[in-house]
């Protein structure tokens, strides 16, 4: 009984050791898949968004080439050379625009395709017509033609990369630009879901759109330097007559959530929904042109603005707040932790990024400079000399030529051909910006 007894226990620590009674060894556990993290998520979707902007791009000039070897379609040539040379470079535009200001991913090979493909839209771009020249020649479309051919790396270099790096491949699965990758291994219950991150992700977006909207101020409307006053009736007019099409495009953004499935979050969404539905018909519409406006003088615009900034002012945020309803369901928050327009549950009130050069502006007469700005600055950089403002939610550059508004992440270049000034927004509030100026 004994001996019985020993080849029994025997059978069980053999089995216990990863072997079967036939001596061969059992596969290994897979490892869990990792947790997405919200800076891979937002990577992610910064470069599916920039690769699906090229698809496509190659097949343009064959339209091009059909035309001009049909000498009936003579009259039309001109018109679709310039078509095919504007929707190239815009298409490349907004490609290059998301991946100049993005953070590396960390993963060699990831930050390695990133760095290939800026430098080939730099490459097509350099092989564009200037943007003064009146009108593309047949030669200079097929020369971009031939360089957008050549354009790398391609999508499946990106796919490799992703592949190679077990948290950035989680990430990338739920970033709702990309097209996810098979992943293998145990996923924890609480591990955000691709629809919930997409689900968070617009509905952060909405809420800090809201948010910007109900905050309008008649004073950021209204620029009391003497220099630019001349601009004032030109932002009053913009804002009177853009504000319903704010609202509606909100609207329709919300109207197209694909619901969660999680009945507050939901009721949550319904709400915001309505509360915008319900100011459309107070406001401009969005398709109305209202020509008049810019021959009225500003003190005839103002209380129109003002108005409508009232209006604006009613659009109610539900309560309890998204973040209050993301924090009861575990799955929830960790897709709306890790959605890139969210601010991740528990984190401490936003404050300002960091300014390389403090206040330091005349650390930008060189031509590149990061510096904090309070309230107005005049700035010099490279010779041109503009001024910034600070608004509730952006900031307003102006200068001689005119202006540019822009929040944060945004941008804006202004001066000429090969002697161009670049502002970008990297944090506001409170009255303060930091602002981040190149030239180049």
């Amino acid at each position: 009984m004994r001996v019985r007894s020993a080849v029994v226990l025997g059978a069980v620590v053999l089995a216990a050791a990863g072997c079967t009674t036939g001596g061969h060894a059992l596969p290994a556990p897979l490892p869990p898949v990792p947790a997405a993290a919200r800076a891979l998520v937002a990577w992610s979707q910064t470069v599916c968004t920039s690769v699906q902007a090229l698809q496509g791009l190659q097949a343009g000039i064959d339209e091009v080439n059909h035309t001009a070897a049909d000498p009936s379609q003579a009259d039309f040539l001109a018109s679709e050379i310039s078509s095919y040379v504007s929707g190239i470079t815009g298409r490349i535009g907004q490609a290059g625009s998301g991946l100049k200001s993005m953070p590396p991913s960390g993963v060699k090979a990831a930050d390695a395709f990133v760095t290939q493909l800026r430098k080939s839209l730099d490459d097509v771009t350099k092989k564009a017509p200037p943007e003064t020249t009146a009108q593309p020649t047949l030669a200079q479309a097929r020369e971009l033609a031939t360089a957008v051919a050549a354009l790398k790396p391609a999508a499946a270099d990106l796919t490799t990369a992703v592949r190679g790096d077990a948290k950035l491949n989680a990430s990338y699965n739920v970033a709702s630009a990309c097209a996810p990758l098979r992943q293998f291994g145990p996923v924890d219950d609480a591990a955000p879901t691709r629809p919930l991150v997409a689900w968070a992700d617009t509905m952060c977006g909405a809420v800090t759109a809201t948010a910007a909207l109900k905050a309008q101020k008649i004073e950021d409307l209204v620029i009391t330097d003497p220099r630019y006053a001349r601009l004032s009736g030109f932002d009053l007019s913009s804002f009177i007559s853009s504000a319903g099409s704010g609202v509606a495009q909100l609207v329709e953004t919300l109207g197209t959530v694909t619901p969660s499935g999680i009945p507050a979050a939901d009721k949550y969404h319904d709400s915001l929904l309505a509360s915008l539905r319900a100011v459309v018909p107070k406001l401009p519409s969005s398709d109305s042109r209202m020509p008049d406006l810019d021959f009225q003088p500003v003190e005839q615009l103002k209380p129109q603005a003002q108005q409508i900034i009232g209006v604006l002012a009613t659009i109610a945020l539900p309560t309890p707040d998204l973040p209050t309803i993301a924090a009861a369901n575990p799955v929830l928050a960790h897709s709306h932790d890790v959605a890139p327009q969210c601010r991740p549950l528990g984190s401490p009130p936003p404050t300002l990024p960091p300014a390389a050069n403090g206040t330091d502006l005349g650390a930008c007469a060189g031509g590149k400079c990061q510096v904090l700005v309070t309230g107005q600055a005049d700035i010099t950089a490279s010779g041109m000399t503009f001024t910034a403002s600070v608004t509730s939610s952006g900031v307003r550059i102006l200068q001689a030529s005119g202006e540019m508004s822009f929040g944060v992440g945004g941008s804006g270049s202004f001066g000429t051909a090969g002697h161009m000034v670049t502002v970008r927004l990297s944090g506001v509030l409170d009255g303060k910006a930091v602002l981040d100026i190149s030239t180049g």
